[in-house]
């Protein structure tokens, strides 16, 4: 067993471990490996269900002994808590960080499959409403010797992205303050260290401010996932 501590970087929905040359968590690799950790970057169904998601993170990790510490960006935490409980995961994991992860399932999702939007005929957005995930949380509760923690975020709506900012209207009415995709309130996992000032999508190190009026302020997500690097180490 390698005496480095493991970390495995679980991508979210749409995402992918590497598009061309370029990496889902831009540096973070590299970063977690100066510091000394050994880092684990899976390959997931894009747009898979939580099922096909969690079988694909499980195949992959079939070969590792533990103890692991994963890090999952939006639904790559939910593809981590059913792989844990439901497909033999547990006995590896000492940790699970989410970031930006619907933990109670996102309106967003609710909203895309209650209309003729043409993502609701992707199986990862269906597996993401609030009833689907309700369901699931009923029959995958935590495991008492792993860690959880989270990571939530927000912005205000004007300074959301123009071209997901109805989502976060409608999440706001329902839940609150929220990242465009998902609440503070359904972020919340375990011990929760902190709500970052970002929209979603800025937590993967992607800005999609296209207001050439109107500036926001930058957000650089880099100093939360050297933080989760620092506290592994310290475990």
């Amino acid at each position: 067993m390698s005496q480095r501590p493991t970390v495995v970087l679980i991508h979210g929905l749409f995402g992918s471990r590497k598009l061309l040359w370029l990496e889902y968590f831009k540096n973070v690799r590299q970063l977690y490996e100066s510091m000394g950790l050994r880092v684990i970057v899976p390959g997931l169904p894009w747009a898979g269900s939580l099922e096909q998601r969690a079988n694909a993170l499980a195949g992959q990790l079939k070969d590792e002994s533990g103890p692991l510490h994963l890090l999952g960006h939006s639904m790559g935490g939910l593809d981590a808590r059913y792989w844990i409980n439901h497909l033999g995961g547990a006995a590896k994991v000492a940790s699970l960080t989410t970031l930006v992860t619907p933990h109670r399932g996102s309106p967003a999702a609710d909203l895309v499959c209650n209309s003729f939007a043409p993502f609701r005929l992707f199986a990862g957005v269906r597996s993401l409403t609030t009833d689907n995930i309700s369901q699931f949380n009923a029959r995958t509760p935590d495991q008492p010797h792993i860690i959880y923690r989270s990571y939530t975020a927000t912005r205000p709506l004007h300074e959301l992205p123009w071209i997901v900012r109805r989502y976060g209207r409608y999440i706001q009415q329902i839940e609150g303050d929220n990242d465009a995709q998902v609440s503070v309130a359904s972020g919340r996992w375990g011990d929760h260290i902190a709500t970052l000032p970002c929209d979603h999508y800025e937590t993967i190190f992607l800005n999609f401010w296209y207001n050439p009026f109107k500036a926001r302020k930058v957000f650089d997500p880099m100093p939360v996932y050297r933080q989760t690097a620092e506290w592994i180490l310290s475990q």
